[in-house]
């Protein structure tokens, strides 16, 4: 994989440049960075096929679609016009470690019943063809006939109460559709013979993927016959930081927009500074502004709302002034609004009370001495990031009290900020007690929802140490 020792830039450069001078290749896999493969493809997909011919000889498939015959017989096919025919497989599953499960397609379902009920009635076919049933199985609350121990036997690892908010509309679509169970066909292995072959005259496949499992043969198949290029923003929060400001210009300029401090702050909090979430933010904060040259923090507020972690930090933060009345408001809108599960609030709010307590432990060490309560991001950055850092690199390993040091600088700003509202002792009590309360949500069969307001209540009120 010669390609994949150059820079991105270089090697998507290179491609570009022999596309233009008439010399492409069969195949081509874009992998890493989610955001900077697109921006590839993008590019490589305007260079292959003129716009006037997108109709014709252009097409997407996305991973539901990835059915390794439906594959094959589209690039079996000759282009409709003269020219290149391209053939995109997005996130194809087959480049990745196989580890597929049918729990994995029913939280999948779940996820899309929301946004896009026929995608979520595909994704519950596959899950129903990998459990083994069938739609009569489960109609009629057949499903409830199944019992728990059906459902955790096929790993879905849902509780029959959570099943019941949701599943009977999924299984009215999928009946409503006249789908049936269907197991992708996702074995490579035809695919592999057509690369290996050669494609048709015309035909080019593109495929990308988040990660690749490089033992893959159609792996080396596709770096001896075609390019393969891997996109990965560089290591160290600096550089990384620097690359999304540098995309971020890039997306403004283009629109003749301008970001200011408090929004880009206030877009951080959102999205973490991580790349591919802060562009699509930034797409659609552009797209809202509409004539207005410039972009502030009330923009990204009515934008982009209330995240999942903007919630917990909401909880811990009731939590710190036993505020229990905004505490279940809190919690309520993360299960019932947002559709958190119980198990994953209380996995957020575990790891965020072990990020406080680390915090803590590092600004109670004295050895932050530039610390100050309230300072703001930048100040922080420039002076006690270096600290903790630097008292982080005396760790043997990780998975020691440095936890919070390994997170993105923004992440650790939080943690520091909020900190003051708790003491050691405190912090300590909570992780016990969420740890006592994680084995009876998964022991029991106690209402989540209701451990965790009894989990609020006891904490609100206890005395403060």
């Amino acid at each position: 994989m010669t390609a994949e020792r150059k820079s991105p830039a270089d090697g998507l450069a290179g491609v570009l440049r022999e596309i233009g001078q008439g010399r492409t290749a069969p195949v081509y896999l874009l992998w890493g960075e989610e955001f900077l493969v697109r921006e590839a493809l993008d590019k490589i997909v305007a260079a292959l096929v003129p716009e006037a011919d997108r109709a014709f000889n252009l097409f997407f498939l996305d991973p539901e679609q990835t059915d390794i015959d439906n594959i094959c017989a589209e690039l079996s096919v000759a282009p409709l016009l003269a020219g290149n025919k391209v053939v995109v497989v997005r996130q194809a599953p087959f480049l990745q470690a196989d580890r597929q499960t049918p729990g994995e397609f029913l939280q999948k379902a779940r996820e899309y019943l929301e946004t896009d009920p026929l995608r979520a009635a595909r994704e519950f076919m596959v899950f129903l063809g990998l459990a083994g049933w069938t739609l009569e199985d489960l109609q009629d609350e057949g499903w409830r006939r199944l019992g728990e121990n059906d459902w955790s036997r096929i790993g879905a690892g849902e509780r029959m109460d959570n099943l019941e908010s949701w599943l009977p509309r999924l299984l009215g679509i999928c009946l409503a559709q006249q789908l049936t169970p269907q197991r992708r066909k996702t074995d490579p292995a035809r695919l592999e013979e057509l690369v290996s072959a050669g494609l048709p005259e015309g035909n080019i496949l593109i495929l990308t993927s988040n990660a690749v499992d490089k033992r893959k043969r159609l792996l080396r198949i596709v770096a001896e016959k075609g390019k393969v290029l891997q996109f990965s923003v560089a290591r160290g929060e600096a550089r990384q930081q620097n690359t999304l400001m540098a995309k971020a210009q890039e997306m403004l300029a283009r629109s003749g927009k301008s970001l200011t401090p408090e929004a880009w702050q206030a877009l951080g909090r959102k999205t973490g500074f991580e790349l591919t979430t802060s562009l699509q933010a930034l797409e659609m904060l552009t797209v809202f502004a509409g004539d207005r040259p410039v972009i502030g923090p009330a923009d990204v507020e009515q934008v982009i709302g209330k995240s999942k972690e903007d919630s917990v930090f909401d909880l811990t933060a009731a939590l710190g002034e036993k505020a229990a009345p905004r505490a279940l408001g809190v919690l309520r809108e993360l299960i019932s609004d947002q559709s958190v599960q119980p198990l994953v609030v209380l996995a957020m709010l575990a790891r965020e009370i072990r990020f406080l307590l680390h915090a803590r432990i590092f600004i109670d060490s004295g050895r932050l001495h530039n610390w100050r309560p309230g300072m703001d991001y930048e100040q922080f950055q420039t002076g006690v990031l270096p600290e903790i850092r630097a008292l982080n690199s005396h760790r043997e390993e990780r998975g020691e009290v440095g936890d919070l040091a390994d997170e993105k600088p923004y992440v650790i700003y939080q943690a520091c900020r909020r900190a003051h509202r708790f003491s050691t002792a405190s912090l300590i009590k909570c992780l016990q007690e969420l740890a006592s309360l994680d084995l009876q949500m998964k022991s029991t069969g106690r209402n989540p929802h209701l451990l965790l307001e009894n989990f609020i209540l006891s904490f609100c009120g206890q005395v403060s140490p």
